[in-house]
């Protein structure tokens, strides 16, 4: 039988105790559900669709375990379940580790594996230290992980970025831990991503390791996790969280740039974080703690903040930093939706209504984005990757960075990569 048929027949055989299952959420999941099974019928929809069956269940792991396994037994392979621990030590010479400093006031969800770790309902801000493995042969900009066409039902450090492990510090220990790993570094540098819209805990962190392995980065990554719901239905949701987290954002940040003993922060936000990332920096300096580790470089990629509204907080912040950088594309899809659900346009959109403001170096990635919905493109292609590498190494103007062409509007310039 063909993986899509087994998808069909799986979920099928299990409908009767999917409510059961997915629980109060099965009323959401439902529909959803129905309009990916419609598109198993159309071929060019049908492998997306498949996938995208898969990862619906990602937030159930047991409707999933036994989803997987109907698929396996109709398709004729046998397996285990999904496996919630790294393989062997023994095996750990074909992926590479990356510890990932963490700050979170998402609550704990009581389980000890670490994809589910923390879910998406508020709490205390916490802390911790995070594994992820970086398979030998990753390509750069992928984030990989199993594919069920390829008949992978169990996350593979070898092969894929899994989440390995995830450890709660308290906050003294936190601050102790990550500044023995700060010292000695010949650039003591630390890089603070801050995740956007519908987003795991466990893909935060994923993401944030292949950034910071791709990138090079020789210094601590850190990774600030808000609680997205990580559903895309949940959109105001995540866009009340990321208003009510801005107070422990800030609170993070003053500890990266004052406690840490860090020579230089850098920040990269994506998405919906932009929000938080651009309220705090606002901020009088007053905010700022005494001797701090200066900002370096930050990073807004596809910043999905109305754009009149990013403007005037760009006017109060962009001297905070050595240099601030927008990344905006006018294939990004979610930010097309977004522009339709709020009725203005976004600061990460390009084209007519770019965003070009004082003191922000705008680069529009229009012309090298080729995904289907093209609002990660920050940490998908290696164009982008390429350019923040050189941003973060040398802190070099566009102009001095290669495969920049700098365009002239009204008076106004801006980037774009070279084609």
């Amino acid at each position: 039988m063909q993986p899509t048929e087994a998808i069909r027949e799986a979920v099928a055989a299990l409908w009767a105790e999917l409510p059961a299952l997915v629980g109060p959420d099965w009323r959401a999941v439902e529909p959803a559900l129905m309009a990916l099974l419609r598109k198993l019928d159309s071929p060019p929809d049908a492998q997306q669709a498949a996938s995208d069956i898969i990862d619906l269940f990602g937030r159930y792991p047991e409707a999933r375990q036994r989803l997987l396994a109907g698929v396996a037994q109709l398709v004729g392979r046998q397996i285990k379940g999904v496996p919630e621990v790294p393989l062997p030590s023994a095996r750990r010479e074909r992926f590479t580790v990356v510890p990932v400093c963490y700050a979170t006031d998402r609550a704990a969800t009581g389980a000890l594996a670490a994809d589910v770790f923390y879910g998406g309902e508020r709490g205390e801000l916490a802390f911790g230290i995070a594994e992820v493995s970086i398979p030998d042969d990753h390509r750069m900009g992928e984030l990989e992980k199993p594919r069920w066409w390829r008949l992978e039902f169990r996350a593979d450090p070898a092969r894929h970025v899994v989440l390995l492990d995830v450890r709660p510090l308290e906050r003294a220990i936190f601050v102790a831990r990550a500044r023995e790993m700060l010292q000695g570094l010949a650039r003591p540098h630390v890089l603070v991503f801050v995740h956007g819209f519908n987003v795991s805990f466990a893909d935060a962190a994923r993401r944030t390791a292949q950034i910071a392995y791709d990138l090079q980065f020789d210094g601590v990554p850190m990774l600030y996790s808000w609680p997205s719901a990580a559903q895309v239905h949940k959109y105001t949701v995540d866009e009340t969280n990321i208003r009510w987290t801005q107070v422990h954002f800030r609170q993070f940040l003053q500890l990266c740039a004052g406690e840490l003993g860090a020579q230089a922060v850098h920040v990269i936000a994506h998405s919906m974080g932009n929000r938080a990332l651009a309220e705090t920096l606002a901020l009088p300096d007053a905010e700022r703690p005494p001797h701090a580790a200066r900002l370096r470089e930050v990073i807004l990629a596809a910043p999905d903040i109305d754009a009149a509204t990013f403007r005037q907080l760009a006017a109060q912040f962009h001297n905070q930093a050595d240099r601030c950088t927008l990344y905006a594309s006018s294939k990004d899809e979610a930010l097309k939706l977004s522009k339709q659900v709020h009725g203005y346009p976004r600061a990460g959109d390009s084209g007519a209504g770019l965003t070009i403001v004082a003191g922000v170096d705008t680069i529009d990635a229009t012309d090298i984005d080729t995904s289907l919905v093209g609002h990660s493109y920050y940490g998908d292609n290696r164009s982008i990757l390429s350019d923040i590498f050189y941003l973060l190494k040398d802190g070099t103007a566009p102009g001095q960075r290669f495969g920049l062409v700098p365009i002239e509007t009204e008076g106004l310039r801006y980037w774009t990569f070279r084609g």
